[in-house]
């Protein structure tokens, strides 16, 4: 089931969302009520129900009314590509041919259905730590869920007990019992998490981001090696 669909869960956006620019053959998800607010994009939408609240649950009722293989992409995407380094010195390639990261997508699948993984995804910061030469694949980490790949047979889905942090939990408990995660270094996606309104200017997100880390050490004692809050979120460190 190598096939997949580029999913982009929204709400509250119509007008303001940036990644249709580039994934011009992703599938919009939304509210059932905004729908006639984002036929503005050619994109093909679909509705979500009302009932269904928070980005926790609209993950997981996706990934049940998707056949195929599902890649989540937020909807706040700004730019992605490569990093290409000359001795001391690198410079960002940016890349808006959605092509070069289909083509990239279906080899995350590919190793990910050879090596057992049931979650991917790219990196997601465009700097020098994005190129490891001898490395173009990571196999344990953190997937995120801006730029994440699922293998929808039923195995896996986000617990709907974190509001927030639900990428993090998913990715250390697949982590816990498959040993592995599939992450690409060839190229990275970065989102724009805190200028658009909703999202992580949510009036509160720290309080919920709070919470979740709570519950991830709590779960995950020996994996989480620090949190910091930077900004307008927290920022992570595993070990693992």
């Amino acid at each position: 089931m190598l096939d997949f669909k580029i999913c982009i869960p929204s709400k509250g956006r119509a007008g303001l969302m940036t990644s249709q620019n580039v994934f011009k053959s992703a599938t919009i998800f939304v509210p059932k009520n905004e729908v006639p607010q984002y036929e503005i994009y050619p994109n093909e939408i679909v509705g979500i129900p009302n009932e269904v609240r928070g980005i926790t649950a609209t993950r997981n009722w996706i990934l049940k009314n998707t056949n195929g293989n599902v890649f989540f992409i937020d909807d706040d995407f700004q730019y992605g590509g490569y990093v290409e380094r000359l001795t001391e010195i690198y410079t960002i390639k940016r890349i808006s041919d959605e092509e070069v990261y289909i083509k990239e997508i279906k080899k995350l699948f590919e190793v990910s259905y050879q090596l057992g993984s049931k979650i991917n995804g790219f990196f997601t910061s465009g700097n020098n730590l994005t190129l490891y030469p001898y490395s173009p694949y990571l196999f344990i980490g953190v997937c995120l869920g801006s730029c994440m790949g699922v293998i929808n047979d039923g195995t896996y889905y986000f617990n709907e007990d974190y509001e927030v942090k639900e990428d993090y939990e998913l990715s250390l408990r697949h982590t816990l019992e498959r040993g592995l995660t599939v992450r690409s270094n060839i190229l990275f996606m970065q989102h724009e998490h805190t200028q658009l309104q909703g999202g992580c200017r949510d009036s509160k997100r720290i309080d919920k981001e709070k919470a979740a880390i709570k519950k991830l050490i709590k779960e995950y004692p020996n994996m989480i090696k620090e949190a910091k809050h930077r900004g307008t979120s927290f920022s992570i460190q595993l070990n693992i």
